[in-house]
């Protein structure tokens, strides 16, 4: 598949709001994604949720009759795991969602006195009282980590506040900058090429943001492919100054040649 001057070879695509919204497929996602099995073509989804460990989201994907298997996700804990063994399994303080907090209990924890504080999605469970415990962990030293920096999330009631807020304010009080491992980060893309196998100029990025899916991409010199289902939303694009390389109402508007 030729997007502008690039000869595409293998995607990499976001989850929610390119394949489904909420708990909803989006119409014709289910027969991409069939067809790029078919056609054995290259193709690894990366997703900033914080809320489910890798295996729920196979199951969700499964009960939507998505044809993806648990290791072509990449998901931000799974990277935040990884970089958090690198620097020798500190002791940390987890601000994560119980479902996700499970695939860290190999790692040392303290509320008072942690090396690293790692932040994810914990929905209503945001208190003064756990804002100020972070300030006082960062505060005194502790590396503020977050698994993404996303502003908001589409659900099936419209635009939700994501976690950005809460690491923009903690980086404001704190005057230190977050360490952010999902997108738009470079590190988790590196690991998704590599595991791709493909050189970047051969790979579009497929994602409903158009900062941290296809600006971020297009920094990594991919492509990027925005669809307008999920959080897209015209005048974000317009605010953004990032051009796309290619628009498409739906990822089923992908044409032919990128199927097979």
């Amino acid at each position: 598949m030729k997007v502008g001057e690039k000869n595409i070879r293998g995607y990499l695509v976001d989850l929610d709001g390119v394949l489904y919204v909420d708990r909803t497929p989006v119409p014709g996602a289910a027969n991409v994604v069939q067809r790029w099995v078919d056609g054995h073509i290259p193709r690894f989804y990366l997703t900033n949720t914080t809320t489910k460990s890798r295996a729920s989201i196979e199951k969700k994907l499964r009960e939507m009759a998505l044809p993806i298997a648990a290791e072509e996700i990449l998901t931000a804990p799974e990277a935040a795991k990884s970089y958090l063994m690198a620097k020798g399994s500190p002791v940390c303080n987890f601000v994560l969602n119980s479902e996700v907090l499970a695939d860290f209990a190999d790692f040392r924890q303290s509320d008072t006195a942690a090396d690293a504080v790692l932040i994810g999605d914990i929905g209503n469970a945001w208190t003064y009282d756990l804002l100020n415990r972070v300030f006082r962990l960062v505060s005194g030293g502790a590396e503020l980590i977050a698994l993404h920096r996303n502003k908001f999330w589409e659900t099936e009631a419209g635009l939700q506040m994501d976690i950005g807020a809460f690491v923009a304010g903690l980086e404001y009080v704190t005057g230190k900058s977050a360490t952010v491992i999902g997108k738009p980060s470079p590190a988790i893309f590196a690991v998704a090429l590599a595991r791709l196998g493909l050189h970047p100029h051969y790979v579009a990025m497929i994602g409903d943001d158009i900062e941290t899916d296809i600006g971020a991409a297009q920094a990594q010199k991919m492509a990027g492919i925005l669809v307008r289902t999920g959080k897209y939303r015209e005048s974000h694009v317009r605010a953004s100054g990032i051009t796309p390389d290619l628009v498409l109402d739906s990822v089923a508007d992908l044409p032919p040649e990128s199927l097979a």
